[in-house]
């Protein structure tokens, strides 16, 4: 299920969590980068001074203090009880490729789900959205008797996977066909492909892995639209990525439901990039690490501050800025680091122009961000570890308001057998949660 227990219905559920995010706002609604420069942890009202919230062993939710009773007391009325994962000792990855532990769960334990749901319908056929190097579709191939047509629009991604079946796999090359194609809303030239490579398919299911940004949505529409789509299993993530437009998002809300409380309740002050960027984080943390946590943060706050102070942006030079790995905490070698990783950029008139590297030497840079960092009070170590462990304690429930809306918007559809389960171990794969779906 998706509805928290105490809400009769999408209606409700969905009112109520707007006066939530309306009240904790303040915890959510920006970069985090921004969390000095707008003094929000000035709002977390507790006395820190006495406690050790760095021990290795730390539960937030055993601290006698208002602020924080009165903030789960709310958040728990937006709890979701999933059915437990389980364990199948018997499932394996059957194919020869040097990936990770976590992928090859995930690979294993979607495409046992494929065959579990699509083995008592009438389905022949699996339509893989994205399907990379076709590491799940060769999967599926060694485990099951449906035929996989693989849809990839990375041109490196799609001739890779032909040059792996043919090198590799040859026995799969009648029963597993690879196309390269863009998946949009109107892609119905799909059925074409299944003509073409399958022309005695009767009923096909859409199945996804990590179906970033509006994939899983673009699949939800075709399953609804396309005659002969069966089954819909799919592995949603990077909410954050969806398409923005209109001064909201493109595929959210989606329901019928949710965009009238959208309307009433003003949810483009809410409904915002931050709000899903939050939705896709890891859901659970090891709290021996919340010093990493609290360090990175603020580092990166520090030097959000720096920016700010001489009216300008900053921008990254590469992917990894900073390499926090093998900083040990250390800020002076994170400002060393800082100083390569990222540029200044003037703020001016609506256009950016670098900033001269002569009018602000690397040595003048360390230093100033060394001294904004040495006037960081102890207290503020503390309340930024309880604004990490608090949005970590948002996080499922701002993830299933996302994923709840996409539930709604396939039952109002007339879809009544739908549902998110919990289809991989999350503690390997935070994003453990398949969107199942019959007609």
């Amino acid at each position: 299920m998706a509805l928290p227990s105490g809400f009769e219905g999408p209606k409700e559920y969905f009112e109520k969590f707007f006066n939530f995010i309306q009240k904790y706002e303040y915890l959510f609604n920006f970069p985090n980068t921004d969390l000095l420069v707008n003094e929000v942890l000035d709002k977390i009202e507790m006395n820190l001074q006495e406690l050790d919230i760095f021990q290795e062993v730390f539960d937030i939710r055993k601290l006698n203090c208002e602020y924080l009773t009165d903030f789960f007391e709310d958040l728990d009325k937006f709890d979701v009880k999933y059915e437990d994962f389980k364990d199948n000792d018997n499932l394996e990855f059957l194919i020869e490729v040097p990936l990770s532990v976590k992928k090859k769960h995930e690979i294993a334990y979607l495409a046992n789900e494929i065959e579990n749901v699509c083995g008592n319908i009438q389905c022949d056929t699996i339509v893989d959205f994205g399907s990379g190097l076709g590491y799940l579709d060769e999967q599926i191939f060694k485990t099951t008797n449906f035929n996989v047509l693989g849809l990839e629009c990375n041109e490196t991604n799609y001739v890779g996977a032909k040059k792996r079946q043919r090198k590799y796999y040859i026995d799969s090359m009648q029963r597993v066909k690879y196309i390269k194609h863009t998946i949009k809303p109107e892609s119905t030239n799909i059925q074409e492909f299944l003509n073409d490579k399958f022309p005695n398919c009767k009923g096909f299911c859409i199945a996804g892995l990590h179906a970033c940004a509006d994939l899983t949505v673009d699949a939800i529409d075709m399953f609804l639209k396309m005659e002969h789509a069966r089954a819909l299993i799919i592995m949603p993530c990077c909410y954050h990525r969806i398409m923005e437009g209109n001064g909201g998002f493109k595929n959210f809300p989606l329901s019928r439901t949710l965009n009238e409380a959208y309307e009433e309740y003003s949810g483009f002050k809410y409904l915002t990039v931050p709000f899903l960027r939050l939705a896709t984080q890891p859901p659970h943390m090891e709290t021996e690490k919340i010093e990493d946590y609290v360090f990175n943060l603020l580092s990166r706050a520090v030097l959000q501050v720096y920016a700010n102070e001489h009216n300008c942006k900053l921008k990254r030079n590469k992917r990894k800025a900073v390499r926090l790995k093998t900083l040990d905490n250390n800020f002076e070698a994170y400002a060393a680091d800082a100083v390569n990783g990222f540029k200044l950029f003037l703020n001016k008139s609506g256009q950016e122009s670098q900033v001269v590297s002569n009018n602000f030497e690397r040595n003048i840079i360390i230093e100033d961000l060394i001294s904004i960092w040495r006037q960081i009070p102890q207290l503020t170590f503390k309340k930024s570890a309880v604004f990490v462990l608090l949005q970590n304690s948002m996080q499922p429930a701002f993830e299933n308001f996302v994923l709840y809306d996409r539930l709604v918007y396939l039952q109002e559809k007339g879809i009544e057998k739908c549902m998110f389960k919990k289809i991989v171990n999350e503690k390997i794969s935070p994003r453990c949660l398949a969107l199942i779906a019959q007609k």
